[in-house]
């Protein structure tokens, strides 16, 4: 079985737990809903959370919020305020539900495929994308929205949002993408240097019982210091 079989088997196998399922992590009490990518299979938004560089103060977009972590956690311990979006509607409302359940007041939530519904001229500090780093060929389908938080065939999504993001940064912000050893490298630099952008690892680690290396790049404009 190829490793795109795998993980869609994985995800399939997912929806058939009972729903909802609960869990406590970082202190929040969370709920996580059937339709929504499942947190308990794949471990990124954990190590992510951990992990994440300094943000007291800043302005965060999260793109791919999924159930909620690791952007929850981000807006209730330092950020001046979240903007989560998903392009599941599922995961839209789960992240809604977790935040009100957890008393989380500096957030907005909004179904947006990448940046398609925010508007112009909102910018951001960080602009942060737990990317579906799963490489699939150009011409795969998706059998539901769960899905898309695992494959971007053919990258074209990464390719839509490192050309779009410079447009809603502010000066000095940065894209923060996770992206795992299992991901297509060599992909990635390429769009990197055909936006006219930057990158370096700035956190990089692993995480138990988890084959793959979990890393955090920093993507910036090439003015940016």
């Amino acid at each position: 079985m190829s490793e795109l079989d795998t993980i869609r088997a994985t995800i399939r196998m997912s929806q058939q737990r009972t729903f909802p399922r609960h869990m406590r992590e970082f202190g929040l009490d969370l709920i996580v809903r059937e339709g929504v990518f499942p947190p308990e299979d794949f471990k990124s938004w954990r190590w992510f959370s951990e992990n994440f560089p300094p943000f007291a103060r800043k302005r965060i977009l999260e793109i791919g919020c999924g159930f909620g972590l690791p952007g929850l956690l981000l807006a209730k311990t330092g950020a001046l305020s979240l903007l989560a979006c998903d392009i599941n509607p599922r995961a839209v409302a789960n992240t809604l539900e977790n935040a009100a359940a957890n008393g989380i007041e500096n957030i907005e939530v909004m179904e947006s495929d990448i940046f398609n519904k925010i508007p112009p001229a909102r910018k951001f500090d960080i602009i942060f994308w737990n990317y579906p780093w799963y490489f699939a060929p150009a011409d795969f389908e998706f059998n539901d929205d769960i899905e898309r938080g695992a494959f971007d065939p053919g990258y074209r999504q990464l390719e839509r949002f490192l050309s779009e993001s410079p447009a809603y940064l502010t000066e000095g912000g940065k894209i923060l993408l996770g992206f795992s050893t299992n991901g297509r490298d060599d992909l990635l630099e390429q769009l990197v240097a055909a936006n006219d952008l930057n990158s370096v690892i700035v956190r990089c680690g692993t995480y138990p019982n988890v084959a793959l290396t979990y890393r955090l790049f920093s993507i910036y404009r090439s003015a940016t210091v």
